[in-house]
């Protein structure tokens, strides 16, 4: 077989193998961890944000944050997924969700934001733990590094030209993050901010304090990031307009939580 028809059988291969249907979304992701290993994966890697960063479990901010995030998990669509929730004791304007339902939360955020915000953070990050996004990243990112190597092997046995090959693989790198990479977490993050806007509504917070809170973000950031075609959250104003789109689907759920 020649190089590039065994590049081609290893990424069929591959994508045959590792695409699934979400069942929350109906989405066809493509996830190459196994849902069995997320609980793992989390452990591990709480356990090494806990040896690098200030994290705060216990006391009146690290229970505010357990509170809230407690009530939304009963409503989502992985009550039983191992739920942590902790504060990260730096100023910073950030949140996160590792594979497993561990989920931090900075704290710039927690001190600058009501509870039904938190609440819209904590649904958004429960919504990306619940969708498997830290898992579905990671496997595109392994499936973009192997088709990049398959480019410059592939170029390597069409020319001598060693330049040439190095010039093929570091393009197709940049189009695989600016094309790929970068548009479909931006993707992500727009979907876990819809699914993540249904669960809190669901647990009885008021969905348009997560329109609050992204106008809130606006004024909170110092001005300073990339431009949106590089980022890999989307902007500000697009998050906004998509859920004031839904928010009539939002407040249906909203009101059904009150009775």
């Amino acid at each position: 077989m020649t190089v590039r028809s065994v590049f081609l059988a290893a990424a069929i291969l591959c994508l045959t193998a590792c695409v699934t249907t979400n069942q929350v979304t109906g989405r066809t992701q493509f996830i190459t961890i196994p849902a069995s290993q997320d609980a793992a994966l989390g452990l591990e890697a709480m356990k090494q944000v806990r040896e690098t960063a200030p994290v705060l479990s216990v006391g009146v901010i690290a229970n505010r944050v357990q509170r809230i995030g407690n009530a939304i998990t009963p409503f989502s669509d992985k009550p039983e997924m191992g739920w942590e929730f902790v504060v990260i004791d730096e100023q910073v304007l950030n949140a996160w969700a590792l594979p497993g339902g561990k989920i931090a939360v900075y704290r710039k955020m927690v001190d600058n934001l009501t509870d039904e915000e938190l609440a819209a953070v904590l649904g958004h990050e429960i919504a990306h733990a619940v969708l498997r996004h830290g898992a579905e990243q990671v496997s595109r990112a392994q499936a973009q590094q192997l088709a990049i190597a398959g480019i410059g092997a592939i170029v390597a046995s069409q020319t001598e030209d060693e330049k040439t090959a190095q010039l093929a693989v570091s393009l197709g790198s940049l189009a695989a993050q600016g094309f790929v990479a970068l548009p479909h977490s931006r993707s992500m993050e727009l979907e876990a901010d819809d699914i993540g806007t249904i669960y809190m509504a669901r647990a009885g917070f008021d969905p348009r304090a997560a329109v609050r809170l992204w106008k809130k973000m606006s004024g909170l950031k110092d001005g300073n990031g990339p431009p949106i075609f590089l980022s890999t959250h989307p902007a500000d104003a697009q998050r906004i307009a998509r859920l004031e789109e839904k928010m009539a689907d939002y407040m249906a759920v909203y009101s059904k939580s009150q009775h």
